[in-house]
């Protein structure tokens, strides 16, 4: 058994589980029972931020088993606990949201809540994007229409937050190095600039019928390395690129806890109050 030496993030689960969208592969639908109140929640939150911190983490991830944006009141506590532990000393450079963007494409969303969330330490949107193209993604997410991306990222980049996308790598979509290369210069010229990736797959980690051939994922990295020059490698696997003054990422979705390894990708906090070293909750509970 190895001592845990390095956490490197924290994902923390928000909100009601409330979703704005219908995908067919939604990864988060089966944790949706646990999405109620839960008086350990902010606690453990607290101390998976401190934690992290205190074992060198950068990043602190809010995300939800629907669509946290859906649930703005539930986000907005989440990141008071960041606060107050930032204030405390458990600061992280990286605050990301992740979400399907749908709700960035309102203005008066925006305003209302962004300039309340960069007080609390929010410094990034991160946008899933299946396609590059609105009519695409609005098909993926089952909507008639999806916002453009110019606006969103206007939208968004007014209240002096960041803009990244989590560009998803899914059979029949982006699944080639050819669709990938496509996709990341669109991405580029819309105005974002890092761009992470990862295959669609179950939350344990295994492959889906939405899951892209080993091969072609091999390509696309492949294509990374050919095209891109390497800034430094994940200990979990993929890495971090410099593409033309663009930030790549590649990585796997999810990395099941190794208690033989010295370190811990991310402690993820589940809503129902339980911290874990992985999302793969079985023999990786940290806290319950």
């Amino acid at each position: 058994m190895a001592c845990i030496e390095k956490i490197y993030s924290v994902s923390a689960l928000v909100g009601n589980g409330a979703c704005n969208a219908k995908c067919d592969f939604c990864a988060g639908e089966y944790l949706r029972p646990d999405a109620k109140e839960n008086k350990l929640y902010d606690k453990n939150l607290e101390a998976a931020i401190k934690l992290s911190a205190r074992y060198g983490g950068w990043s602190l991830s809010l995300t939800s088993s629907g669509e946290p944006t859906c649930d703005p009141n539930a986000l907005t506590k989440a990141l008071e606990i960041y606060n107050k532990c930032a204030n405390q000393g458990a600061y992280f450079p990286n605050v990301n949201l992740f979400t399907n963007g749908i709700l960035f494409g309102n203005k008066d969303y925006c305003d209302k809540y962004l300039d309340k969330w960069k007080s609390l330490g929010l410094n990034n949107i991160a946008l899933s994007i299946h396609e590059v193209d609105e009519v695409g993604q609005a098909a993926i997410y089952g909507l008639k229409d999806y916002p453009q991306l110019e606006e969103i990222i206007s939208n968004v980049e007014e209240h002096g937050l960041g803009v990244r996308g989590t560009l998803l790598l899914r059979k029949g979509g982006i699944d080639t190095a050819e669709k990938y290369e496509e996709a990341v210069k669109t991405l580029i010229d819309k105005g974002i600039d890092n761009i992470t990736s990862w295959p669609v797959g179950n939350p344990n980690g295994t492959r889906t019928e939405y899951t892209p051939t080993r091969l072609n994922l091999h390509k696309i990295q492949r294509w990374l390395r050919k095209n891109a020059k390497m800034c430094h490698g994940h200990v979990w696997g993929g890495g971090v690129f410099d593409f033309k003054g663009n930030i790549l990422r590649y990585t796997d979705y999810v990395t099941k806890h190794n208690p033989r390894k010295d370190f811990v990708r991310q402690l993820v906090v589940f809503q129902d109050g339980t911290v874990a070293y992985s999302w793969i909750k079985e023999g990786a509970l940290c806290m319950k």
